[in-house]
């Protein structure tokens, strides 16, 4: 009996060895991180840990789980920054980093370590409210409602690079692509114009709004590349409720062949007012993908459940929290949005005869806000929503899967769409907010939201690999052409936190959600902490 008993323990010390070095596997770990859409090439500023350590991928994912556990549960600690004097109107900040830049009305834009709740730097170089910032990786841009653009050089203490005049109107929206060469800016003059930074030039005047444009993303046209310097989609977002998707490529935007300018490709209307903010993120198209080749190869990924592992960790919750997995439906619209043909605007009328006083209105009175926006003349009012269990929103089974370009926008109509560029046909919207939905974001697993009424809210997303997953609670499909229930989108829209102002702009981390608003105060949610 007692040999019998050695061996067992024998044994038992031996499965409990080889399951401790299994589970602190950086292979596996690694692994693990890139299927839960957590970076591995870089890390956050608040992750110390040895790199060389032989478990180091292990708390790498400890650490992105607890954060992502204290998103889903609302468990995150608040602080106040104060320092701007008027409106906040734009924040940037890069994904991993502590620096975020606030542009406001007071005419600065001030740097921020958001870590030591420190103000690093303020930025004095226009003489009216800065309206908008575009960050690149050693550049920083504003624009004005002075008419100009800045270029600040993050490499060299923030010294001026240089100033882009030519807007006759304020400057609302900005955008740098990849690698610094290029700055596209919209304006109240309704036009949008395309620069070198490295000469000053302007390439080309883009007409086609009949509104202020007032936002612009630029997205890679192939999904299977980030390269956005040889082929990419511009889209602007107006004043007249439509978003126009313009066909740019490399060619088009050098000196020697200015003439031939960036084309409508596409126009996409549904929202009932002014479009005020467009957002995207690579991994929903990157997850997309990879479903249908999963979905073609019939083969699902191998994905170890971590939950348990982890839980004892984070697996408290606030009293106010929500758990997604005991929410109602959303509501849903696949109603395809009206044709989007391929028109081509060529009209190269002189912007100089803008109504001055329309501009000076916008300007004097945008501490309402509301004052950026138009309404649409025809009134016009989105469908009702269909059930997620509409017929009409069914694939055939010969339908084969195909690549989606997937893209959100935000309105004063107060409702978040959906897109497919691939096609342009409106995939969703949500009734989430009460009031002009100001901006939102997206990155590898939610989708935020801030608004007017004062709320701060999000869904979470993903692309399910099994199908038997589409029954799980808590989120509802969402049918993309040529894609069968592999999009989900969490119902209902989570409020993280809730301001007695209205909140104008927010930048999402993976750790960090800082919000400014109306009366000058940047209020950050900080997710890092583990909660016990």
């Amino acid at each position: 009996m007692e040999k019998k008993k050695i061996l067992k323990n024998n044994i038992l010390i031996s499965v409990n060895k080889a399951w401790k070095v299994r589970a602190t596997d950086n292979t596996l770990w690694k692994n693990q991180c890139t299927l839960a859409g957590f970076p591995t090439t870089t890390t956050p500023s608040s992750f110390n840990y040895n790199i060389e350590s032989d478990d180091f991928f292990y708390q790498l994912y400890k650490h992105h789980y607890i954060v992502q556990n204290n998103w889903n549960k609302k468990l995150f600690t608040k602080h106040l920054f104060l320092g701007h004097r008027e409106s906040i109107t734009c924040i940037v900040g890069s994904e991993l980093s502590n620096i975020f830049y606030s542009a406001s009305f007071d005419k600065t834009i001030k740097v921020w370590e958001i870590s030591s709740q420190t103000c690093l730097k303020t930025l004095e170089g226009h003489t009216e409210g800065v309206q908008c910032l575009a960050l690149a990786q050693s550049t920083l841009a504003s624009g004005s409602w002075d008419k100009s653009i800045i270029v600040y050089d993050l490499t060299d203490d923030y010294n001026i690079i240089r100033k882009l005049f030519g807007h006759t109107a304020g400057i609302i929206s900005i955008e740098i692509n990849s690698n610094e060469t290029l700055l596209f800016s919209g304006s109240v003059d309704k036009t949008i114009r395309i620069w070198n930074i490295n000469t000053g030039d302007c390439l080309h005047r883009l007409y086609g709004h009949d509104g202020t444009v007032g936002t612009l993303t630029l997205i890679p046209q192939s999904p299977f590349t980030d390269d956005q310097d040889n082929l990419y989609w511009l889209i602007s977002g107006s004043n007249d409720t439509k978003i126009f998707v313009w066909d740019v490529d490399q060619s088009c935007l050098t000196q020697k062949t200015r003439s031939k300018k960036p084309q409508i490709v596409k126009r996409l209307e549904g929202h009932a007012r002014a479009v005020t903010c467009l957002a995207w993120h690579k991994d929903i198209i990157n997850q997309i993908i990879d479903h249908n080749q999963r979905h073609l190869d019939y083969s699902d990924p191998i994905h170890i459940s971590t939950m348990p592992l982890l839980s004892s960790s984070s697996s408290s919750s606030s009293p106010q929290s929500n758990n997604e997995d005991n929410e109602n439906d959303m509501d849903l619209d696949s109603h395809a949005s009206p044709s989007n043909s391929c028109d081509q605007d060529n009209n190269d009328q002189d912007t100089n005869n803008v109504h001055e006083n329309d501009s000076q209105d916008f300007h004097n009175s945008f501490h309402s806000r509301n004052s950026l926006l138009s309404t649409n003349t025809n009134n016009t009012v989105p469908s009702p929503p269909l059930s997620p269990n509409s017929d009409s929103m069914q694939l055939n089974d010969s339908e084969k899967p195909s690549i989606t370009q997937p893209i959100f926008s935000a309105s004063a109509d107060s409702t978040i769409r959906m897109w497919d560029l691939s096609n342009g046909k409106q995939l969703l919207y949500a009734n989430d907010h009460t009031d002009v939905v100001w901006q939102i974001q997206c990155n590898s697993s939610r989708l935020v939201s801030v608004s007017s009424d004062g709320f701060v809210r999000t869904r979470k997303w993903r692309c399910n690999h099994n199908h038997n997953e589409n029954q799980q609670t808590g989120f509802d499909s969402l049918i993309i052409p040529g894609i069968k229930k592999c999009f989900k989108l969490s119902c209902p829209a989570i409020t993280l936190t809730q301001v007695d102002r209205g909140v104008t702009c927010f930048k999402m981390t993976h750790e960090w959600l800082v919000c400014g608003t109306e009366d000058g105060v940047l209020i950050a949610l900080k997710f890092v902490e583990s909660q016990n």
